[in-house]
């Protein structure tokens, strides 16, 4: 199926984003399926069904927590939007730290500086530099650069080597402030808002966790033979296996409780 090409026309259509940019149908559905075409299906879990469920997770995570009020005009919430679907586009179903180790060309083109997320970043905006996916090509160049700075916070934030850091920002503090009651949150300033942003991507990104647990498991399941090709990968080159990751022992399903307490539950 199209699960992430439909829910990303559907969702942009429904929040009316289409007629409030002037954006072409036919260009935006060839977009989609384009940036759909870009995750490996391959991928145990790395592929377009986990992009459409982060995609849906982070739309119920935006309205719930009404961010969609004060956090994001209009042009941010398409920026949310795109940034889930391309979270993690072109993935090779590959650690960042075995990238470095094996000194692949995307670790050596972003110097072993989140190089995963970097080409996920910037695999999608090539696309948008191709004459018939230029979807936002008629926009004002502010609000390219605005659209294009958002993406790029937002995706670059789901490296969990980020997660700690992000967590014990000071401006992560002054975000958990409660609202008023009946009131929508409302960002502090222009940092406070992205760093929200930011930990909503996170959150949907590890949103399985949430769901039913037969529901999690299979997503577990998938994680988990992701794993272990690394760490087939590994052994035939030679190199330490990765923590979790040889399909002779307990996988991740043996560290969820601590997955959860340490690193879900704070989001």
């Amino acid at each position: 199926g199209h699960a992430l090409s439909a829910l990303g026309y559907y969702l942009i259509q429904r929040e009316g984003l289409i007629d409030k940019f002037r954006l072409k149908p036919v260009m935006l559905a060839r977009l989609l399926r384009t940036i759909e075409s870009g995750y490996n299906p391959d991928n145990p879990y790395h592929n377009a069904t986990h992009a459409a469920d982060v995609l849906q997770t982070l739309h119920v995570i935006i309205h719930g927590a009404g961010l969609h009020a004060g956090y994001l005009d209009r042009l941010g919430l398409l920026a949310a939007y795109f940034a889930a679907m391309v979270h993690d586009h072109g993935h090779p179903g590959l650690t960042n730290d075995f990238l470095i180790a094996t000194g692949d060309v995307l670790a050596v083109r972003y110097n072993d500086k989140s190089p995963l997320e970097n080409h996920h970043a910037a695999s999608a905006f090539a696309l948008l530099q191709r004459h018939d996916l230029d979807l936002l090509g008629h926009l004002p160049q502010q609000d390219r650069a605005a659209f294009r700075k958002q993406v790029i916070e937002m995706v670059v934030g789901t490296d969990m080597k980020q997660h700690f850091t992000i967590l014990a920002s000071p401006t992560a503090a002054v975000s958990t402030a409660q609202p008023p009651p009946g009131s929508a949150p409302s960002p502090l300033d222009e940092a406070e808002r992205l760093l929200t942003l930011q930990v909503a991507l996170k959150a949907a990104d590890v949103g399985h966790l949430g769901e039913e647990l037969c529901v999690h498991e299979r997503w577990l399941g998938v994680l988990e033979e992701e794993f272990f090709r690394q760490g087939d990968k590994e052994k035939a080159l030679g190199l330490p296996m990765s923590p979790l990751f040889d399909r002779a022992k307990q996988g991740v399903s043996k560290s969820q409780v601590g997955f959860y307490d340490f690193v879900a539950l704070p989001l």
